[in-house]
């Protein structure tokens, strides 16, 4: 028996691959069919893609060891009264958390929270400081444009551009996505958040391993998401969208359609190959998540 049990496990493990080959392949179409949101200019459809972030956050959630603590990181980031205490001011417990958030969201890297945690809370304030001096001049004179010149316009993109290279520069173990968390959070109307599903949701890359996270990246990136912004809301007549907030309707998008959420494509391989090896009763348990490539 012993000699027929080790015949047997390399052609399980074959069809194993092969049915997480085909699905992933599966995915890839189906991603590729959907109309981009990008495509759209209407406010309508990019609320429908925000308001389904929750579902995105869920679904990304289950396929956690510990589905809890992302739900409740995020709720701690995406708390504006929250945010607002800190606006004026940046310690090393908050810029760990939010550290901490950004790994439960996206890939986890290790090494990288104790990097950040290891900056004193005199080099964090500084670095905090250089990047609060280029962005509240921008978000004290957004008030005086007409609505859709806001945060799009050249001089706020270059001022959201040399703070987020402010602290990139001057904070251990924070790299421009990392800047990005932070700073939009406080400032979602001048800088957005940097993540792979948000820049292959944008169109900036096709596929994961050609993404780049660097300053020339986050200034392309940036001016497409809030260039959207103000086009959403000059259609709108209001001021109610920011860059970030695109970049958060783009990554729930983008997330449902890679964890097959409504509207989104089949499971991704991993759950797939986990059902395979399971009898049928309990083939539709627990949903796996892709890992994406991790970066600072």
């Amino acid at each position: 028996t012993g000699a027929a049990g080790s015949s047997c496990m390399p052609r399980r493990s074959r069809r194993i691959a092969r049915l997480a080959i085909l699905v992933s392949s599966c995915c890839a179409h189906r991603i590729a069919l959907m109309p981009s949101l990008m495509d759209s200019s209407n406010p309508s459809d990019w609320s429908g893609a925000l308001s389904s972030y929750g579902e995105a956050l869920d679904m990304l959630a289950a396929g956690k060891k510990d589905p809890s603590k992302l739900k409740s990181l995020d709720a701690w980031y995406m708390d504006s009264k929250q945010a607002a205490k800190t606006k004026g001011d940046l310690d090393t417990s908050t810029l760990s958390k939010i550290v901490e958030w950004k790994l439960s969201r996206g890939t986890f890297r290790p090494g990288l929270l104790q990097k950040a945690q290891s900056n004193d809370e005199k080099t964090v304030r500084h670095a905090y400081s250089l990047a609060l001096a280029e962005l509240m001049p921008v978000e004290q004179s957004d008030g005086k444009r007409a609505i859709g010149e806001d945060a799009a316009s050249a001089d706020a993109l270059a001022a959201a551009t040399r703070a987020v290279k402010a602290m990139d520069k001057n904070l251990f173990g924070v790299g421009p996505a990392t800047a990005t968390a932070v700073l939009a959070r406080v400032f979602p109307g001048s800088v957005a958040f940097m993540s792979d599903d948000t820049m292959l949701g944008c169109g900036l890359f096709s596929r994961s391993a050609e993404i780049k996270y660097d300053m020339k990246t986050f200034s392309r990136f940036n001016e497409i998401v809030q260039s959207r912004a103000r086009l959403l809301n000059s259609r709108l007549g209001r001021r109610e969208w920011t860059g970030d907030a695109v970049g958060r309707a783009l990554w729930a998008r983008q997330v449902l359609a890679r964890l097959g959420g409504a509207g989104g494509p089949p499971k991704a391989p991993a759950a797939a190959a986990a059902s395979a090896k399971r009898p049928a009763a309990t083939a539709g348990g627990a949903l796996g998540v892709r890992k994406t490539i991790g970066k600072p």
